[in-house]
């Protein structure tokens, strides 16, 4: 695969690039969405109630409101709270209220990529993963836009739902191009370590990025500051990248989705993937009501409150991918699954802000390392079990992150209105450990027999004229035992 800037590290540092606003959008509505919501509806049932409250009577002790036939006489402190509101408008605005709406909408943008996750993986085999990408910033583009100029809860819908096409075309497009050109597994895990370090980026800013600028200059600003980001990108990319990148792929009997579905192995990391990031997914949309509603939290307080989750995600991502491959990439997808379940499980008994510091930091260390370390294994495995252009596996590992976006919040929303907060996050303690002992099966995946007979059906590799495909023929026809004696 050839570039216009003749440099393997230019397609790298923008992937990264493409990542880190992928989830830089993702993040930024995290805390202005629930707020916003609380304050549209207030709003809204304010204008419904408006025409029921026909009297107001001042003086400096009592505050008289005459509804309807009725003078009801309250505490003057009380006339602007949320009791005032509650009990003499009959506004339901106390924030746990919202979080159905809110989990509904955080979920809207993982429901339509797990959607195009496998249309997105069926073109890639077919169209250059630069063009994928390319498609993919543009939709951020148009996300942000939409977002931006939003006042009601279905444009803000539509806005977040059409991220979700874009998410899958860059993000399936973006490791695919890595694990492409990064083919030995330690240079190909220290790259894919670093592209995921875009996507930690993204929530490390995301979070207090979203809630510092609309708690100082409205809720349109930062998507409009996301949306310049967006063109930029789309710049570099047309500079930089060739257009014809990808197209001169060797023609191979590939696996098929479905084959790769029913591995087993496969599955299991596709599991834990699933299990680790639908935690992160169930804090997102009920921690911010749930401080609010117990903590009083203010604004700016929304904007760090993921911050430990951001930061233990960069860590993971970063630094764990190459230990993980040199001592035993099952054993450190365990210590995550307990670093989240013992995380999840304290969060409730927290009665304070600061209390939330060390689980959240556990829960996002817990989520990196776990995708550090099983996001070069399914390519690894892809190489080893399967013959297959990396978009389908990595399509797989996308259709599992949205299943955990889509179902997670959607459903902790319903179960912490019908059981409270405190079981909704104990549940997740519970999967997470339960978990565990499918991982263990990681430890050594045998070899399917029916790559060789594969292989054996392509062209040789003297056939093979473009550089990079001969490399990948020659690599997967190495001894197989050389190729993941350490998972």
């Amino acid at each position: 695969m050839s570039f216009q800037c003749s440099n393997v590290n230019v397609l790298l540092a923008i992937v990264v690039y493409s990542n880190f606003l992928d989830y830089l959008l993702l993040t930024t509505v995290v805390p202005i969405i629930p707020q916003y919501l609380v304050e549209v509806d207030t709003e809204q049932a304010l204008k419904e109630q408006e025409e029921n409250v026909t009297e107001l009577f001042l003086n400096e002790t009592d505050v008289f409101i005459h509804i309807n036939d009725s003078i009801i006489d309250i505490n003057p402190a009380d006339a602007k709270s949320e009791r005032f509101l509650e009990t003499i408008l009959h506004i339901p605005v106390r924030a746990i209220s919202e979080n159905s709406k809110v989990g509904w909408l955080l979920g809207s943008k993982a429901i339509v990529q797990m959607v195009a996750n496998p249309v997105v993986g069926f073109l890639s085999n077919r169209v250059s993963y630069r063009h994928l990408l390319l498609f993919g910033i543009s939709v951020f583009l148009v996300s942000s836009a939409v977002f931006a100029a939003a006042e009601s809860y279905v444009l803000l819908l539509i806005a977040r739902a059409s991220q979700g096409i874009g998410s899958a075309a860059t993000l399936i497009a973006g490791m695919s191009m890595i694990a492409e050109n990064y083919l030995d597994d330690k240079e190909r895990s220290r790259a894919m370590g670093i592209a995921m370090g875009g996507l930690s980026l993204g929530i490390l800013v995301g979070y207090p990025f979203g809630g510092f600028m609309y708690a100082f200059c409205g809720k349109s600003v930062p998507f409009v500051v996301i949306g310049a980001l967006c063109a930029l990108n789309i710049g570099l990319q047309i500079q930089c990248l060739d257009p014809d990148s990808g197209l001169n792929r060797v023609e191979m009997k590939s696996s098929s989705l479905i084959k790769l579905l029913v591995d087993p192995y496969i599955m299991i990391c596709a599991g834990a993937i699933m299990v680790t990031s639908m935690s992160l997914a169930v804090l997102e949309s009920t921690v911010p009501l749930w401080i609010i509603d117990t903590m009083k939290a203010k604004q700016w307080h929304l904007a760090l409150i993921f911050l430990p989750d951001s930061i233990g995600y960069l860590i993971g991502t970063c630094c764990f991918a190459v230990i993980a491959k040199k001592y035993g990439r099952w054993i450190f997808t365990i210590g995550s699954l307990f670093s989240i379940g013992i995380g999840t499980l304290v969060i409730p008994f927290c009665r304070h802000l600061g209390h939330l510091l060390i689980p959240h930091l556990a829960l996002g260390l817990g989520v990196g390392v776990t995708d550090a370390a099983l996001v070069p294994l399914l390519a690894l495995l892809v190489d080893q079990r399967h013959i297959s252009t990396y978009g389908s596996v990595y399509s797989i590992v996308q259709l599992a992150v949205c299943l955990a976006y889509s179902l997670g919040p959607a459903v902790a929303g319903n179960v912490v209105k019908a059981v409270g907060f405190e079981w909704s996050m104990w549940s997740i303690a519970i999967i997470n450990l339960a978990y565990v002992p499918l991982c263990v099966f990681l430890k050594s995946p045998p070899v399917d027999n029916e790559t060789k007979g594969l292989l054996d059906e392509m062209a040789s590799p003297d056939d093979i004229k473009n550089d990079m495909n001969k490399q990948l023929y020659q690599t997967i026809s190495t001894d197989h035992g050389k190729l993941i004696n350490k998972q």
